[in-house]
């Protein structure tokens, strides 16, 4: 007997068959085969896109940011509300500044997106309480169900539970909310694909109590330029490092079940992982997010194949529900890459379009090749603001050269219009629209849309996921060095630290991003951590200092045409003379917050002790410094390169562990900071 499928409505009817409930989503009385629960997701979609409009195709292609009417990212933000009943129309890129040709609508009405563009893919970009954000998503839900077909809208985010001392726009937009994790190079540090994928998947119930269905992760992109403002989050330079947590990642996430005839459900998040074929391949670090940092250029033969693309055939293989292509542009100026039977002619190896607008690389490689079934999701801004390779097309234009490369829908779009005009000149979008389908119908959003709200706020952020994720921070810190004082004298090694001893302790932190509000955190954390100590306002009168240096490349501040980034961290607002002048005064731990590998030839010779964090909680931090279960247990996923030299003359697209013994970094003890290095109490 087929058992019953849980089902939710509120303002559809039920109706009965054979003994079984099904949700009457077109209204008609009678159960239609997109309705059938006890078809497979392919069956249903392909019924569904038969009975769609035009109109209702070209919404359901688009993803856009959405918001709570009382959302601050607003500027006509509505008290008092749930659901946003005003469009918002933008004269600028929100990111990069760039004026748009026409305005952009950028804060859509609710109510006008889902029954007027018939949009269904909404990406969530606010920090609402736990309860808010099941009441909104609910809300919305209530809406897409009323209308003409009952399409159920999904939600989609960057990750969610990376931690933040300082949470900001993009990646970080709801630290607080959810369990908080170390960054991915912190992660990857841990040296543990297995509990990667455990968080993950406590991840991934925090998620769907939310009522979030798609996450905008992970990065399978390999680090393989040090300057590259994304550095961070990736999983470091080693491919089959890479590999292994992006499978771990996708695994934990989608909750991924295969019944009979392969028919696939997805009971966590579905992945769309990004960046197709790999986003490190940066000249000077520079990001393609600009017209200056738009091309990817292979000096070295086979780094595609041999570097960057085996995470995403790992993902693949591992079931992602989709793949987003980075903005790059691939260059004939590479040396070798693709096999010869990829290329456009007996001289041209590459198509020079974006990776969106790239047919060989999206349906020739990413489908034929790696075997990706899913679907493509275009990277935000591929159509007005980074259109690298189409500038002379159209937007409509642009809509069809991506579709017929292999693309299916197109982030940070609130307006369907060019979509619909592509159509009506001719594009077939059936497909990218069933592949649309096929994953909302495995998320089982047709048949149970709505979550509990009452019990949201005991799922996200509960104890045992938060507990998971602050172990995790713990155990990301990386011991570099630990000595005793600045000059290697004394009894021995200063950590770890005491936490009953009458300490006189100086705190300071030195940091790009909210310094005062970043100090204050990390002073009260060592203040609780030490209630038997003194704490001084000036290094010498201490016994011992504990510096947090907090340095930061900002993508859309420091990406500048014809000027070269910087990971030595004097470039990067750290207060480095002063760091010195405290370590040479007072036994000084000195904690480097690493969102890319740092130049450390000044900070790190006259530190008792190097320690390196990856954007764990202060707390996390302190109890790793006081040797809690075991103290740092963190492996470097990367090498710090010994100095500018080290890396202006390396190839950007081979990783720094694979560039010989003379690239890492040395430190003053002999140790070198290379991929996999890290001590231990």
């Amino acid at each position: 007997m087929t058992p019953q499928r849980t089902l939710s409505a509120c303002t559809k009817n039920l109706i009965t068959v054979d003994g079984l409930e099904f949700k009457d989503l077109d209204g008609d009385g009678q159960l239609t085969p997109y309705e059938d629960w006890r078809l497979s997701p392919r069956e249903r979609a392909e019924d569904l896109v038969a009975r769609m409009t035009d109109d209702e195709k070209a919404g359901l292609m688009i993803i856009g940011s959405h918001y709570p009417a009382n959302s601050a990212f607003l500027p006509n933000a509505q008290e008092g509300k749930v659901l946003h009943d005003e469009d918002f129309w933008a004269d600028k890129h929100p990111m990069t500044g760039l004026e748009y040709p026409e305005p952009m609508l950028l804060g859509p009405a609710t109510d006008k997106s889902i029954n007027e563009r018939h949009q269904r893919f909404f990406i969530y970009r606010d920090n609402l309480p736990a309860r808010d954000l099941a009441v909104w998503t609910n809300a919305v839900q209530e809406i897409a169900e009323s209308s003409r077909l009952g399409i159920p809208a999904v939600f989609a985010c960057n990750p969610l539970n990376i931690f933040s001392v300082v949470p900001a726009f993009g990646d970080k937009d709801t630290s607080g909310v959810f369990s908080g994790w170390p960054s991915e190079l912190g992660l990857a540090g841990l040296r543990d694909a297995d509990r990667v994928e455990k968080l993950a998947a406590g991840a991934a119930a925090e998620w769907r109590a939310a009522g979030i269905h798609k996450v905008y992760g992970y990065m399978a992109d390999v680090a393989s330029e040090p300057r590259w403002a994304r550095f961070a989050n990736t999983f470091g330079e080693d491919p089959q490092l890479v590999a292994d947590y992006v499978t771990a990642t996708v695994r934990g996430l989608q909750q991924l079940r295969t019944g009979e005839s392969g028919r696939r459900a997805i009971d966590g998040v579905a992945c769309t992982v990004k960046h197709f074929p790999g986003g490190g391949v940066r000249e000077d670090g520079h990001d393609p997010h600009f017209a200056w940092g738009k091309f990817n250029n292979y000096p070295t033969e086979n780094a595609l194949y041999t570097y960057h693309i085996p995470p995403f055939q790992a993902a693949i293989e591992a079931g992602a529900s989709s793949i987003m292509p980075y903005y790059a542009v691939p260059v004939n100026e590479s040396a070798d890459q693709l096999p010869r039977q990829y290329w456009q002619s007996e001289g041209t190896q590459f198509e020079e379009v974006a990776f969106a607008f790239n047919k060989t690389m999206i349906t020739d490689i990413l489908r034929g090749q790696l075997g990706h079934t899913g679907y493509v999701n275009s990277d935000s801004g591929v159509l007005d603001a980074m259109p690298w390779g189409v500038e002379d097309k159209t937007q409509p234009e642009r809509i069809a050269a991506a579709v017929n490369a292999g693309v299916d829908i197109f982030s940070d779009v609130s307006d369907p219009s060019a979509v619909r005009e592509a159509i009506a000149d001719g594009l077939n979008v059936d497909e990218s629209v069933t592949r649309l389908l096929v994953e909302i119908f495995e998320l089982g959003l047709f048949d149970d849309p709505f979550v509990d709200e009452d019990a949201a706020a005991s799922v996200i952020g509960n104890p045992q996921a938060v507990a998971a994720g602050h172990s995790a921070q713990r155990d990301s810190v990386t011991l570099l060095r630990n000595s005793s004082d600045a000059s290697g004298a004394g009894d021995g090694p200063i950590l770890p630290l005491d936490r009953g001893a009458t300490h006189k302790i100086y705190t300071w932190v030195t940091a790009r991003t909210k310094p005062e509000l970043a100090h204050e955190r990390f002073a009260t954390a060592v203040r609780e951590a030490f209630p038997q100590a003194v704490f001084v306002d000036k290094p010498e009168d201490a016994d011992v200092a504990i510096v947090w240096v907090r340095p930061e490349i900002a993508l859309f501040t420091d990406d500048k045409e014809d000027q070269p980034l910087s990971i030595d961290p004097r470039d990067n607002q750290v207060d480095v003379d002063r760091v010195i002048e405290i370590q040479k005064s007072v036994p000084t731990i000195t904690l480097i917050n690493v969102t890319n590998p740092w130049l450390l030839g000044e900070i790190e010779p006259h530190a008792a002790a190097l320690v390196a964090t990856f954007d764990s909680s202060p707390r996390a931090i302190i109890e790793a410094l006081c040797g809690v279960d075991g103290g740092p247990k963190g492996q470097l996923a990367f090498s710090f390169p010994r100095d500018v030299a080290a890396f202006a003359d390396s190839p950007r697209d081979v990783p720094g562990k694979f560039l010989g013994e003379d690239y890492a970094y040395v430190d003053r003890d002999g140790n070198v900071y290379q991929f996999g290095y890290g001590q231990r109490l």
